[in-house]
């Protein structure tokens, strides 16, 4: 059994690393559109990998269904839908109002899942290994192409509308939680059920689900507002420009 942070964990996350800087440079050449489609292509091959990986690996239980639980409804995996709706929608404000948030997600998200690996990505076959790494591994170098791409620079606005739509979707998860749980297996998409593993410090649920919950968003604040620190300084910085400027001009 092999454990996170483990020898072959730690090779993997530094194979993960190489990867990442690898693909970074070869897609920080490309344009946005290009980078999508190769997203697009990546996320259907590894969402397809996994379906029939894990319909499979379940057959004698399940038969042929996915279990709910592998279901696209986690922060990396839903991201496939959001590429979906990037690559064929036409209406700029969704799309930007995407992008604000998969920016943040796939960055943090991505680095979370590499060093929290499931249990399933470390101890099965090589094929499914291979897929969760080299997904979250993909998903980090497109965050880091918005957060450097010079085509659209990341806005005060977009941090904003990022906030929304984390708020939106904790309580969207919460509702699709409730609606898969059977009584008897645990969903925890988006992981508003429960931690994502047990005995991490600060999230955990040693003071009850609230605390946790409190706990959870707050920790979120605090990374999405990092990614976005350097949009939200040049705001603070122009406010107090045109704040000095009024003044004068009052004077």
């Amino acid at each position: 059994m092999h454990t996170i942070f483990g020898t072959k964990h730690l090779i993997i996350v530094a194979i993960c690393l190489l990867l990442i800087i690898g693909g970074f440079l070869v897609a920080k050449k490309w344009k946005e559109e290009k980078l999508l489609k190769v997203m697009f292509y990546i996320g259907l091959a590894s969402e397809t990998i996994k379906i029939f990986y894990y319909i499979i690996q379940n057959e004698a239980t399940h038969g042929g269904a996915l279990p709910k639980t592998d279901l696209p409804f986690h922060l990396c995996s839903i991201q496939i839908l959001f590429v979906l709706v990037l690559n064929f929608s036409k209406n700029e404000k969704i799309k930007s109002f995407l992008r604000s948030f998969m920016y943040p997600s796939c960055l943090i998200g991505g680095a979370a899942a590499i060093l929290i690996a499931t249990n399933s990505s470390l101890n099965g076959t090589w094929v499914i290994t291979t897929q969760y790494f080299v997904y979250h591994c993909a998903i980090m170098v497109m965050a880091l192409h918005f957060c450097t791409n010079k085509e659209r620079k990341l806005m005060v606005n977009d941090y904003f509308n990022c906030l929304k739509f984390l708020v939106i979707l904790m309580f969207v998860s919460i509702y699709i939680n409730s609606m898969l749980y059977d009584g008897v297996n645990n969903i925890n998409f988006m992981y508003v059920v429960s931690p994502p593993q047990s005995g991490l410090p600060f999230l955990n649920e040693n003071h009850g689900w609230l605390v946790y919950i409190i706990h959870y968003a707050c920790l979120i604040l605090i990374c999405v507002t990092l990614c976005y620190i350097k949009p939200i300084i040049v705001a603070i910085k122009q406010r107090r420009i045109s704040k000095k400027q009024a003044d004068e001009n009052a004077a």
